[in-house]
């Protein structure tokens, strides 16, 4: 009864190793989440002036015939939200006017898929992310390792990232991406579109997420060493190996 009860014990320990990779499950979590929010995924070839307004220097002199500078934008699309000129001003906004019910030659169905794909994949990414945080206090549970329970998931997060992004790749024949980037554009190909800022952070966010599921490993190991060990085994409950 004495050895179940001192298996049921949970102990605070915290590695390097550790460390690293919760901080990473929450920072890849929320990489992707900002992804996902991005209108930069694809950028247009024209830009417009979206913005004016006094210069500085002329509002100091007071005089009549003010110079005004200008602000040059282009229009931009991402897997939800995009940027246009409106009024005048730059413009960002979801296009998804009615959820995933939205009308395909606005909201391509393929990003409808990929939209999806990559919600459920943040959504598996927090859990995992909380899950790794409560490897701190117990490392196991039904007798299955924390770590790896977590690092399964994120390999699972991975896979649902890169399925996502392929599905926003293979819109790009869709009515919406021929109106910015040109008629030459199909699946895959953007003709005169660049990558945005959206998209390099979705591919950073998808190489982080994997780099923290090949981490748990090594964390498991660092939890369950010689050192680990030997504290536990001098009574102590919280454990400090940086």
């Amino acid at each position: 009864m004495q050895e179940l009860n001192q298996a049921e014990k949970m102990y605070f320990i915290l590695t390097a190793k550790s460390l690293l990779w919760v901080t990473l499950s929450i920072v890849s979590t929320i990489t992707l989440f900002t992804a996902i929010y991005s209108p930069k995924w694809l950028i247009g070839p024209t830009d417009y002036n979206c913005l004016s307004s006094k210069s500085l220097s002329a509002e100091t002199n007071n005089t009549v015939d003010s110079p005004y500078y200008e602000v040059r934008c282009r229009p931009s699309v991402g897997i939800y939200y995009r940027c246009k000129k409106i009024n005048g001003n730059q413009h960002c906004g979801s296009f998804a006017v009615e959820g995933l019910s939205t009308d395909s030659a606005m909201f391509p169905f393929v990003w409808k898929i990929g939209l999806v794909l990559m919600s459920a994949g943040v959504f598996v990414s927090f859990l995992m992310s909380a899950l790794a945080i409560v490897s701190f206090c117990k490392q196991s549970i039904s007798k299955k390792s924390v770590f790896g329970i977590a690092g399964s998931g994120q390999g699972l997060a991975v896979l649902l990232y890169l399925i996502g992004v392929i599905c926003f790749a293979a819109g790009w024949g869709s009515e919406r991406v021929v109106m910015l980037c040109g008629t030459q554009s199909v699946p895959f190909v953007s003709a005169d579109c660049t990558n945005g800022s959206g998209l390099y952070t979705a591919a950073f966010g998808i190489v982080l997420t994997f780099a923290t599921a090949m981490l748990s490993g090594p964390a498991d190991r660092a939890t369950s060493s010689d050192k680990v060990a030997l504290q536990l085994e001098q009574g102590e409950n919280i454990v400090f190996l940086l």
